[in-house]
């Protein structure tokens, strides 16, 4: 058993945060993407962030690792081979395109969904799946006057990609970022199934572990990490089920189901969050996964 005192009561409290979990989940097989699909993908998406642009032409170089995409004194963008990833960021200083005043989280919202229609992220995964809106940002600037408040800068969106109804979860699979008229400031792709990828067959349906199996090697991993530090508090934050992105830079055969926990760790030196996944199913369907890094130890 874990060194904390505490660790059973640390795994009870988080098998109450999953919620319902299905009795077994689907293992999909994903596509391996290939660097001259990613750099079409790549390409399209700059075309719809940026619109057709008489006389400029799209200068492209493919990497071992990625593809870069620049149009001249307008933009860059980047795929990235492993994952299918993209990112876009256009050339405008942050002190332009300002908004005058805050309209409310409604009308960001909406502006954010609109710029996402209209760029056609719905689009990019398959029609059985969903980009859904998740959250809302606001990035603000200071004005340089100590008693003025900071002024919206851009707002900032996230979206997440459920497949068969379960979410994905990783980085955010999208992100949208705009200014005050509209326009896409910055864009971020980062889904594991593509429309038309050829990916998604059924490789099993294996039974789910129960909350409570997983909070409990979620418990058994956290305390492994802080043995020899009994005056640090863990306190769970969430506790999550779903598929499990392993970031852009990786490759990924599977799509698997994952437990994923993050707990705030409290000590005399240091407060922090820490985030860990362990297998929702049967192990062999899922690569080794510890995200809790090593506590910082001070003398």
């Amino acid at each position: 058993m874990p060194a904390f005192p505490y660790a059973d009561d640390l795994a009870e409290e988080l098998a109450s945060m999953a919620g319902e979990v299905p009795a077994t989940v689907r293992v999909l097989g994903l596509a391996v993407p290939e660097p001259s699909a990613v750099q079409r993908r790549l390409e399209e998406l700059v075309l719809a962030v940026a619109g057709p642009r008489d006389g400029i032409s799209l200068e492209t170089v493919t990497h071992q690792d990625r593809t870069t995409v620049w149009m001249p004194g307008r933009l860059r963008a980047v795929g990235f081979h492993a994952s299918g990833s993209m990112t876009v960021h256009l050339d405008l200083p942050p002190s332009e395109d300002l908004f005058e005043n805050d309209p409310g989280d409604a009308e960001l919202t909406g502006m954010l969904r609109a710029a996402g229609d209209r760029i056609g992220l719905p689009s990019l995964v398959p029609a059985e799946d969903e980009l859904a809106f998740e959250r809302l940002w606001r990035v603000k600037t200071a004005t340089g006057e100590r008693w003025a408040e900071p002024s919206l800068c851009r707002a900032l969106g996230s979206f997440r990609h459920y497949v068969r109804d379960l979410p994905v979860y990783g980085r955010a699979s999208s992100t949208v970022e705009l200014g005050a008229s509209g326009g896409v400031t910055s864009l971020s792709v980062s889904t594991r199934r593509f429309a038309g990828d050829g990916g998604g067959a059924t490789v099993a349906e294996p039974g789910v572990r129960t909350p409570i199996q997983a909070a409990r090697e979620v418990a058994a991993r956290v305390a492994d990490s802080f043995a020899g530090m009994e005056d640090t508090r863990l306190t769970p934050q969430w506790f999550r089920f779903g598929y499990l992105s392993l970031g852009r830079r990786r490759p990924q055969t599977l799509l698997t189901p994952f437990y994923i926990a993050s707990i705030r760790v409290q000590s005399e030196t240091e407060v922090s969050a820490h985030v860990t996944a362990v297998p929702g199913c049967d192990g062999r369907f899922s690569p080794t996964l510890n995200l809790v890094p090593k506590p910082r130890r001070v003398a």
